[in-house]
């Protein structure tokens, strides 16, 4: 940790009086400095000259000296061959360059961050994904934001579980199944709206009408998810406004496990397209058809606390649209083409 001299000492950069510092009560300890001190540094590395250095300054030749030679003790290190002209850094006064550099950088912006006026800077970006959508859909969109946000860390997982994070402020923005219509300080983008397709095995007869379908849960068991799922929850409620009470054989809360059994004849399923690409993978073993009955869907939002990250969160959403319009549906409709016009984007 920077010592509290730093604290005190700090200047706003650019604004330098021409003095000669005098020497400090007690010695400099190790990484015990301002921020004037690291400018005079990265200047005179720069300029490779004291006397230019201390010129473009405002400041005494010797009083650049004096701060480049507080600097070598407080680091315990020559920053500078002095033996060559002109004078270049050496190894620790590379390091120290580089850094300095960041940290000067970084200095410059905090009035702007802090004030308010730069919301876009956001120094990490907590993202939250429902599991449906979370490959290959978040490394792509990572990719697309990675030149403004220098760090990033995602959790993925049920809506619930996104909400209860979103809410405790452990997550800037989530992709998630609710809309948080609820909430006034909230901003919600809806990013697709897809219906619920029906996945049996290859060897299981198409199923045409509501008819089948009942047929199709008398002689497999319903693959679904646990019923903390919000899609678990979205299945079960329509299943009975059809009068269908379908008994629990087996239920899970990972989607590539439910298209496993499902590939593997071990019953039929319902999910929506985006969980068919995160694990296309088994829809060679499977079939993929049309709900029977009345249809019904689910809809995607971003979700972001209002004003809080700037245009960030649009930003977000557009790109994310960009992604589901530009081949990420290729896998699911070479076999299923007639679900393109059901998926709005």
């Amino acid at each position: 940790m920077i010592g509290m001299n730093w604290i005190h000492n700090v200047a706003p950069l650019g604004h330098h009086r021409a003095r000669r510092p005098t020497e400090p009560a007690t010695p400099m300890r190790h990484r015990d400095f301002d921020l004037d001190s690291l400018e005079v540094f990265v200047t005179v590395a720069e300029l490779g000259n004291m006397t230019r250095a201390a010129g473009q300054l405002g400041l005494t030749q010797s009083a650049v000296s004096h701060v480049v030679r507080q600097l070598e003790t407080a680091f315990a290190t020559q920053l500078f061959d002095r033996s060559i002209r002109p004078m270049a850094l050496t190894a620790s006064g590379h390091r120290l360059w580089h850094w300095s550099k960041r940290i000067l950088g970084d200095a410059r912006q905090l009035p702007a961050v802090i004030g308010g006026k730069d919301t876009l800077f956001v120094p990490e970006l907590r993202l939250g994904c429902i599991d449906t959508l979370a490959a290959p859909f978040m490394p792509r969109l990572l990719q697309q934001l990675r030149d403004s946000v220098p760090s990033f860390s995602i959790a993925a997982g049920l809506s619930r579980q996104l909400r209860e994070q979103f809410m405790a402020r452990r997550l800037d923005v989530i992709f998630t199944n609710e809309s948080f219509d609820d909430l006034d300080q909230v901003d919600s983008f809806r990013l697709l709206s897809e219906p619920f397709v029906l996945l049996v095995p290859r060897s299981a007869p198409d199923v045409a009408d509501e008819a089948g379908l009942r047929a199709l849960s008398q002689a497999l068991p319903l693959i679904r998810n646990t019923v903390d799922s919000s899609l678990g929850r979205m299945v079960d409620q329509h299943l009975r406004r059809l009068g269908m009470e379908i008994p629990r054989s087996f239920a899970f809360d990972a989607v590539d496990t439910m298209m496993a059994m499902v590939a593997e004849e071990m019953g039929w399923s319902l999910l929506p397209p985006t969980a068919l690409v995160k694990s296309r993978q088994h829809l060679g073993r499977l079939k993929v058809l049309p709900f029977p009955a009345a249809s019904f869907r689910r809809s995607v939002f971003v979700v972001a606390r209002k004003g809080e990250l700037g245009a960030l969160p649009a930003r977000i959403h557009k790109a994310g649209r960009g992604i589901l319009t530009q081949g990420y549906f290729t896998d699911v409709l070479a076999s299923s083409p007639w679900l393109k016009p059901m998926i709005s984007r």
